[in-house]
């Protein structure tokens, strides 16, 4: 019997047929955190749907028209599913193991040959393979679970061929200089394999607890700071500590640096001291957060050693 919680990149089927993307490991009690993604209106190449969210970042997110929950422990607003709108619960992980026992078309024999290769255990397939709903070129989105396997992935993994439309694309969606995106691509977790666009993405295999410290925007801050602690930056949102803080805009020093652009994640984990622009956010224990991907101060983070 497979997992009953809910962890970051499982899809979901609504009663309306529609698919949602968890984007959380926190399972509260009468909703889960999740995105909507697509709906079925009998078009597209994706089996009859389309998608609803058709660029990444949270400022695509915010245009898309679903329930929202506001949420004092982050002092913004949150998309999210009712429980009871629930039809069915996909897992990657339950995916991997299918297609590892049967492939059912090209792709998923591409996703398979990829597999064996990386020679991962903790491993799942998300997308629309997951979903059931891909085409002959859609791209294969494995997801790679728990700390110890996406380190070992990373050391031993060095990509296949290079995903040339990804820096141009990333360009236009964020509005960031070349330089920026060139040093957040890496062709561990986007390529190419045999013309078919592959990722891996990575999550935490433990359920997080819901939030009980109530914490407020302050406003903008511009920070250069050392990252000490950087294994969480890997998982969605990343996080990480941060010490030796010189600020250059604002009233307040971060000790935790939260980014919810996932594009910034291999930047992160490769960098040691970094320049953020973002929101500060001031908890009730004291303590400050350094915010990329709030809906006023989208920020960035640039790498400096």
């Amino acid at each position: 019997m497979g997992r009953d919680y809910f962890l970051d990149k499982d899809l979901i089927i609504s009663k309306d047929n529609s698919i949602y993307v968890v984007y959380s490991n926190i399972n509260t009690f009468g909703y889960i955190y999740a995105y909507l993604k697509y709906i079925y209106t009998g078009k597209g190449i994706w089996k009859g749907y389309e998608r609803v969210l058709r660029y990444y970042g949270v400022h695509n997110l915010l245009k898309v028209n679903q329930e929202y929950i506001y949420e004092p422990c982050y002092d913004v607003s949150f998309p999210i599913l009712r429980k009871s709108m629930i039809v069915k619960h996909l897992k990657p992980e339950e995916k991997m193991r299918k297609i590892i026992r049967k492939s059912e078309n090209k792709l998923e024999s591409l996703a398979l040959e990829i597999y064996d290769y990386v020679n991962i255990k903790n491993i799942g397939i998300t997308g629309s393979l997951l979903a059931g709903i891909s085409h002959e070129n859609s791209d294969i989105d494995f997801v790679i679970y728990g700390i110890k396997d996406t380190i070992d992935f990373l050391e031993s993994f060095q990509g296949f061929d290079e995903d040339k439309d990804w820096i141009s694309e990333t360009i236009k969606n964020y509005d960031i200089s070349l330089n920026l995106a060139k040093d957040l691509y890496d062709r561990r977790v986007r390529g190419m394999y045999k013309g078919i666009k592959y990722s891996f993405l990575f999550v935490n295999d433990k359920v997080e607890k819901y939030c009980n410290i109530v914490c407020k925007r302050i406003g903008e801050g511009e920070i250069i700071a050392n990252i000490d602690d950087k294994f969480n930056s890997l998982f969605y949102p990343s996080v990480v500590t941060l010490s030796n803080v010189s600020i250059i805009k604002g009233s307040f020093a971060p000790q935790l640096l939260v980014s919810y652009e996932g594009i910034y994640s291999m930047l992160l984990y490769k960098s040691n001291r970094v320049y953020v622009k973002g929101m500060l956010m001031r908890c009730e224990d004291g303590e400050v957060k350094m915010i990329i991907g709030d809906r006023d101060v989208k920020g960035y983070i640039r790498r400096i050693l």
